[in-house]
């Protein structure tokens, strides 16, 4: 459909959130087959007009649009229950977990806890040269560049538009890279554009929108300039309730704030007041039907780079009491983008 007369969009996005990122490819594993029962051969790349993603939000809004390598580039690589696969078999490669570990998480205050060579080895390997301009749909994720002091959004739009310059187009590996570069786990990443024109230094996207679906909203609203209504799919990562008395808080000095035994306190308040704010304020915007779906971490590990198999266990226990818990918007849900 040109996208100048369509009326009806639908946004996917995903918060940011190291392996707990499972969660949200579980849920999108259950829409994607009730879609199926709907539809034979419609992938959530072609049921959603755009997909956003923070972090590892990245990996599930790109990994669902990339093509195919060797067939037209017309069918999807992954499928949400391809990505959970990922996540559960390829978790422990990214965040290793030895006997040292407990002195890893010391030596997160003073530099990276993770070495991302292996990283950036897994998504070269699982999506080798493509790029965002080769996606299947619209696409956004977010990433911070360091070199230039300002948010990057990494996206895939329709065409040029007259008066508008054209999107830098990056690696899919390299805007993952970027937009996952969390401070104190991994080292910021430098990457260059497909054609060698630009470089930038990029750290996670979580610093400013763990929660990008209001990034969302603003480039939907760009591609379709004549929508009348807007529906949001917006899944988190898990809410981690940190709370602190004063007693405890009275007397920290920069490294209480910082300390990952502690959660990171001070990076745990900001994105978590992102993520409230953006639920609270597209909540009540005029001709967006926003749907939230997150879960409370208790009971599974609150470190988002656990990805040992009991936690995965847990993770999967929540999705799927989330899933019951919002079968009917699922279904819903599955309506809307069939």
């Amino acid at each position: 459909m040109n996208r100048f007369l369509k009326r009806e969009v639908q946004i996917l996005s995903v918060d940011g959130g190291g392996i707990r990122g499972i969660f949200p490819t579980l849920i999108l594993q259950e829409l994607e087959r009730r879609i199926s029962e709907r539809r034979k051969n419609h992938p959530l790349c072609r049921a959603f007009d755009l997909m956003a993603g923070t972090s590892t939000g990245s990996i599930i809004a790109l990994g669902l649009s990339a093509p195919e390598r060797n067939k037209g580039r017309k069918t999807p690589l992954f499928s949400a229950a391809d990505l959970v696969e990922i996540y559960s078999e390829r978790g422990l490669e990214i965040f290793p977990r030895h006997i040292f570990n407990e002195l890893k998480t010391v030596r997160q205050a003073f530099t990276e806890k993770y070495n991302s060579g292996r990283f950036y080895e897994i998504l070269t390997e699982l999506l080798g040269d493509l790029s965002l301009q080769d996606a299947l749909t619209n696409v956004l994720v977010t990433t911070y560049d360091i070199n230039h002091n300002r948010p990057l959004i990494m996206k895939k739009r329709p065409g040029p538009v007259h008066g508008r310059e054209k999107d830098p187009n990056f690696y899919l590996r390299d805007a993952i890279m970027g937009s996952s570069a969390a401070p104190t786990y991994f080292e910021p990443v430098q990457v260059k554009t497909v054609d060698g024109a630009s470089s930038h230094l990029l750290v996670d996207g979580s610093v400013f929108a763990k929660n990008p679906a209001m990034c969302a909203l603003v480039e939907a609203q760009k591609i379709y300039p004549r929508a009348r209504h807007f529906t949001i799919l917006s899944l988190g990562t898990g809410v981690v309730d940190n709370t602190y008395s004063y007693q405890q808080m009275k007397s920290w000095g920069f490294l209480e704030w910082v300390l990952p035994s502690k959660g990171i306190p001070l990076a745990s308040i900001m994105s978590d007041g992102q993520t409230k704010c953006v639920n609270y304020q597209l909540q009540y915007l005029p001709r967006v039907d926003y749907h939230r779906i997150d879960f409370p971490i208790d009971g599974c590990s609150r470190s988002i780079d656990d990805a040992e198999p009991e936690n995965l266990v847990c993770l999967r226990e929540k999705a799927a009491e989330l899933i019951q818990e919002n079968d009917s918007l699922l279904d819903d849900m599955a309506r809307r983008l069939s």
